[in-house]
């Protein structure tokens, strides 16, 4: 019971903690309010942890929400209201995934992608987005005029968090310790180094090359699945959303919260997109994995186990299928004595 008690303590203040120092790096990027920010990475790291940990953890989140805007000026009312939506956000979001849905945070299915976008981050955030323009609302941090701008900000920037920091929590606590996925670890130092560096060059220049790091996208997906492909897609989005923040890059605009949600808008439908490919590309050899199964105990039944002994005869067999993933050779052999002694 003490153990337990200390585990779960420890993941509340890791939540916690996570929530708050995410959280300040989203209210450095905030332009309309202090309290209003078009990347918020705090919506996914809550949504991981209810997920995975389940809704008992759910104070590590408000915690870490309270925490996060206490300091931004606003009134206690206000503080307590976007406190309870963004709480409230990633409980109904993780319920939704896990008891609605059927979620699987490794992100194999097509159907769990697909629920992670509608159900996470296009329903769940509306939530947040509501509750909090409300909240500053109530305390006149906003006027009646400023709602809807405010609002589509924040949906936005917490549908990021959901589309980008959240498969990539899922995706690591799923396949931990990496084995099964095809690359290799001086494979995946190649790829890094390359979406890295390709990433700056694409950034730093007005014109829009950003298509460019498509096939290293691809690459990640193939090669390394869900991991792969949702820790490709943040390296990408941060390394755009810093340059865009700095006024660098294909995305810049006139207005610093409208650079920031189309940078953040455009790297979550690709990331959405290769996880999908990932998805698919898991579920085939899934598929494929059930056929070899299948095929399997189909051709051992149709074998004999073992030849019969037979004195004065020596009896030997080879089977070679026709292909060594399914294990079919399309024929069947038998050996018996036949009862005239021939």
């Amino acid at each position: 019971m003490g153990s337990t008690r200390v585990i779960y303590a420890a993941r509340i203040a890791l939540i916690a903690g996570a929530y708050y120092g995410c959280a300040q790096i989203g209210l450095d990027l905030a332009f309309a309010t202090n309290s209003v920010t078009a990347i918020w990475p705090p919506t996914g790291i809550a949504l991981a942890a209810l997920v995975l940990w389940g809704p008992s953890v759910w104070p590590g989140v408000a915690l870490g929400a309270f925490l996060a805007n206490a300091w931004t000026g606003v009134p206690l009312v206000t503080v307590l209201g976007i406190t309870c939506g963004n709480t409230l956000e990633g409980v109904v979001g993780a319920h939704l995934l896990r008891r609605v849905a059927g979620f699987t945070p490794s992100l194999e299915r097509v159907r769990d992608v697909l629920a992670l976008v509608v159900l996470a981050a296009v329903a769940s955030t509306a939530i947040a987005a509501t509750i909090g323009v409300g909240s500053l609302l109530v305390g006149d941090e906003i006027s009646a005029d400023e709602v809807g701008s405010v609002w589509r900000v924040w949906w936005l920037g917490d549908m990021g968090g959901d589309l980008l920091v959240a498969p990539l929590l899922m995706a690591v606590a799923a396949y931990w310790p990496f084995r099964r996925p095809p690359g290799r670890a001086s494979e995946a130092v190649v790829l890094g180094a390359a979406v890295v560096g390709l990433s700056v060059v694409v950034f730093t220049l007005d014109t829009n090359l950003a298509y460019l790091l498509f096939p290293l996208l691809i690459w990640a997906s193939l090669r390394f699945w869900q991991p792969g492909a949702a820790a490709a897609s943040l390296a990408v989005a941060t390394i755009a959303v810093y340059y865009t923040a700095n006024g660098d890059g294909p995305f810049v605009r006139s207005n610093p919260d409208d650079s920031l949600l189309l940078a953040q808008t455009y790297f979550g439908v690709t990331g959405v997109t290769v996880l999908l490919l990932a998805a698919v590309i898991t579920e085939r050899r899934r598929a494929e994995e059930t056929i070899e199964q299948i095929a399997g105990v189909l051709q051992d039944s149709l074998l004999p186990s073992r030849l019969p002994e037979i004195p004065g005869v020596e009896l030997a067999a080879r089977f070679r299928p026709v292909g060594a993933s399914y294990r079919v050779g399309g024929d069947f052999y038998d050996v018996f004595e036949s009862r005239d002694g021939g």
